[in-house]
C-alpha cells in the first residue's frame, strides 16, 4: 500500500512538472501566486467588470452634463444670407445677387420634394433621435482605417443641417462632437418640420445655389413649388445632395451621368419602399434631364440692367437708408423689379440689328461703332427699353446710359424750353463748362445720353419732368420697402401745347400725327449721329458713334458700309450714321 501511495504522488508531480497553485481555503488568498508574464497583471474579471462599468458611467455622466451645458448657437452669418432677386418690368426674373438662396415656408415645398429628400438623405427622420448610431460608428471605423486622412459622416438630416445652420464645415473630432450635441439637442427641442424646412432651404445643390427653391429654378427653370405632381425632377434633385460638385457635372460626364442616375434610381425606390410613392409610377418614370447650366447671368443685357437698377438704387439710398443699397442688395432678401419691359427691350434689340445691318466689323470703318438706344415712358420717366453695348462682360460701360455726346441742334428746342421754363427740362442735361459769360446755354454747349435726351423730350412734348428711373419697386421678405411716384395727371400737358412743342422743334410727319422723329447729324466732327422720337407712350432717343481702335476719344463716322433692304433711306448729308440711327428710332416708334 505505501508503495502504491507513492507511486501516485509520483504521478502527480510528472503530470504537473511545474506545479500548481495550492488550493483550498488556506490558499485562496494568494490564488494568483505562481501566474506568469503579464496575466500577473491583469485584473481579475469581477475588477474588469467593475472597471467597465465605472469608465462607462463617468462617460455617461461626461455626457449628460455636456449635453446639459451645451446651448443651441445663433445660426452662422452664412446660413441666413439669402439672394436679391431683380426682374423685368413683368416680374420675370433677370438674375440674382449675393448667396443664390430662396428661403420657402415649409408648406410651400411641395411634400414630394420632402418626401424625396428624406428617401435619399435620412428615411428614419422623423423617429430618429438626431444622430444615428449605426452611421456613427460606421464613421468612426472608416475614419480610424483611413488614418485620418479624410473624415467621413455617418450623418443624419439633423446633423447635416446642425453643420451647415450653426457650425462650419470644418472637419476635426471637436466640431464632430459639438454637432452630435447639438443634433441631439435640437431634436428634443426644435419641431421636425421645422428642422427639415431649414434643412431644404441650407442645403447645397452646385450651380451656386443653396436650398431646394434655388436648386428647382437653376436645374430646371422653375420654382419648387412646380414639382408638386413631378417625382421625377424632385428624385433628381434631391440626389444631386449626396455630392453636388460631382452629381451638378453629369450633363458633361457620361460617368458622373451614369452615377447619378444609380442615385436617382436609389432615391425613387427609397420612396416607393416608405411607402410615399405609388409603386405603379414607379415604371413609367423618366430621368429628368436639367436645363443647361448658364454660370454668368450677368451675360448680355442682364448685367447692364442690374448695373442700371443698382446704381439707382445706390442713389436713392443716399437720401433714403431704408433704401438698399449695392451692399445690402448683397447680404440678401430683397426683389428688385426694374422699368424695363421684355417686349420693348427685344423690340429695341431687333431695330438695333437691323440699324448695325452690313457693317463689317474686319473694316477699318466699319469697326467699333456704336448704336446707344433708350426708350422712356412719356408719363411717367420709367425707362422701358435700352441698348447699352454688345454685352455686360464683353464692354460693361453702358452706352445707353453713360456715354455722353453733343446734341448740337437737336438741343435748340430745349434751350427754348429752357429760357421759358427756368430750366425745369434741363435738369436732365448735363451743361458743358465752356459758358462762364453768364449767358444762357446754346445748342452747341448741350450734351448728354440717350437717356436723358429721350427723358428731355419726353418732358418738353408731354409732360412736366419726370426724373428717368430704372426701378419700379424694392420688396424686402415681400414687404414692400419702397415704389417709384405715380404720375401726377395734372401735370400732363394739353394737346394744343405738345403742338407748339412738336412744331417749334421741327418735328417731321407733322404737328399732331403720330409718331414723329427728329433726326440730326450734329457736331463739326462728324463723331455723333442722333435721332429722337415719340409716339404719345414712349419717348426714344438713338446715338451712333465710333472710337478708335485704342478706345481713346470718338472718330468720324464716314465712309460706313450703306445699308441694304427695305429699311434703307438714301443717306442724308450727314452720311450713313444718321440713317442708320434713323431707322432705329422708326422701328421702335412704329412697331415695324
Amino acid at each position: 500500500m505505501g508503495n502504491d501511495s507513492e507511486v501516485t504522488v509520483s504521478s502527480q508531480v510528472d503530470d504537473d512538472p511545474e506545479g500548481a497553485p495550492p488550493t483550498g481555503p488556506r490558499h485562496r488568498a494568494s490564488s494568483r501566486k505562481g501566474w506568469r508574464g503579464v496575466r500577473r497583471f491583469l485584473p481579475s474579471p469581477k475588477l474588469a467588470a467593475s472597471l467597465v462599468l465605472l469608465v462607462v458611467s463617468l462617460a455617461g455622466a461626461a455626457f449628460a452634463i455636456a449635453l446639459a451645458v451645451v446651448e443651441i448657437p445663433e445660426p452662422n452669418d452664412f446660413a441666413t444670407r439669402e439672394a436679391s432677386i431683380f426682374t423685368w418690368a413683368d416680374e420675370s426674373r433677370i438674375t440674382h445677387v449675393g448667396v443664390n438662396r430662396q428661403p420657402v415656408e415649409f408648406d410651400r415645398i411641395p411634400k414630394v420634394v420632402r418626401d424625396a429628400v428624406l428617401a435619399a438623405e435620412d428615411r428614419s427622420f422623423y423617429s430618429d433621435p438626431g444622430v444615428s448610431v449605426t452611421g456613427l460608428l460606421r464613421a468612426v471605423k472608416n475614419n480610424i482605417t483611413s488614418g485620418g486622412g479624410s473624415l467621413q459622416g455617418g450623418s443624419t438630416i439633423t446633423q447635416q443641417y446642425v453643420k451647415n445652420y450653426y457650425l462650419t464645415q470644418e472637419q476635426t473630432f471637436s466640431r464632430k462632437a459639438e454637432e452630435i450635441l447639438v443634433s441631439i439637442k435640437i431634436a428634443n427641442e426644435v419641431p421636425k418640420d421645422i428642422v427639415l424646412r431649414d434643412y431644404l432651404n441650407t442645403a447645397f445643390f452646385a450651380r451656386g445655389t443653396y436650398g431646394v427653391e434655388a436648386a428647382s429654378r437653376a436645374y430646371f427653370g422653375v420654382p419648387v413649388g412646380d414639382l408638386a405632381d413631378d417625382p421625377a425632377r424632385a428624385a433628381y434633385i434631391a440626389a444631386i445632395i449626396q455630392s453636388p460638385y460631382y452629381y451638378a457635372t453629369a450633363p458633361d460626364d457620361p460617368e458622373a451621368a451614369k452615377v447619378l442616375r444609380g442615385r436617382w434610381d436609389y432615391v425613387v425606390d427609397g420612396m416607393v419602399a416608405e411607402g410615399w410613392l405609388d409603386a405603379g409610377k414607379r415604371g413609367g418614370m423618366v430621368f429628368p434631364e436639367p436645363v443647361k447650366y448658364q454660370p454668368d447671368e450677368l451675360t448680355g443685357v442682364n448685367g447692364y440692367a442690374v448695373d442700371a437698377a443698382t446704381q439707382f438704387l445706390n442713389g436713392l439710398h443716399e437720401r433714403d437708408p431704408n433704401v438698399p443699397d449695392a451692399a445690402m442688395l448683397t447680404r440678401g432678401g430683397y426683389t428688385v423689379v426694374t422699368t424695363y419691359r421684355p417686349d420693348r427691350m427685344a423690340a429695341v434689340e431687333e431695330a438695333v440689328s437691323a440699324g448695325l445691318a452690313n457693317l463689317d466689323p474686319g473694316r477699318r470703318e466699319d469697326a467699333d461703332v456704336h448704336l446707344a438706344v433708350a426708350c422712356v415712358d412719356v408719363a411717367t420717366g420709367a425707362v422701358v427699353g435700352f441698348h447699352g453695348g454688345p454685352g455686360y462682360l464683353e464692354q460693361s460701360f453702358n452706352d445707353a446710359f453713360q456715354a455722353n455726346g453733343p446734341i448740337g441742334e437737336l438741343g435748340r428746342p430745349l434751350v427754348k424750353n429752357l429760357k421759358r421754363d427756368s430750366g425745369r427740362t434741363l435738369e436732365s442735361m448735363r451743361i458743358f463748362d465752356a459758358r462762364d459769360d453768364g449767358e444762357p446755354p446754346g445748342p452747341d454747349d448741350l450734351a448728354t445720353t440717350p437717356m436723358r435726351a429721350a427723358s428731355a423730350f419726353a418732358s418738353l412734348f408731354n409732360t412736366e419732368y419726370h426724373e428717368p428711373h430704372h426701378v419700379a419697386e424694392v420688396r424686402k421678405d415681400g414687404e414692400l420697402v419702397w415704389r417709384a411716384p405715380e404720375p401726377d395727371p395734372e401735370q400732363a400737358r394739353s394737346a394744343e401745347a405738345r403742338t407748339r412743342a412738336k412744331a417749334g422743334a421741327g418735328a417731321t410727319g407733322g404737328d399732331v400725327v403720330l409718331p414723329w422723329t427728329l433726326e440730326q447729324a450734329v457736331d463739326d466732327g462728324g463723331q455723333w449721329a442722333w435721332a429722337v422720337g415719340d409716339d404719345g407712350a414712349t419717348t426714344t432717343a438713338v446715338a451712333m458713334f465710333a472710337t478708335n481702335p485704342d478706345g481713346k476719344g470718338n472718330r468720324r463716322l464716314d465712309d460706313m458700309s450703306p445699308m441694304r433692304g427695305p429699311q434703307e433711306k438714301a443717306p442724308s448729308e450727314s452720311g450713313q450714321g444718321i440713317s442708320r440711327a434713323n431707322v432705329v428710332a422708326k422701328m421702335l416708334l412704329s412697331g415695324e
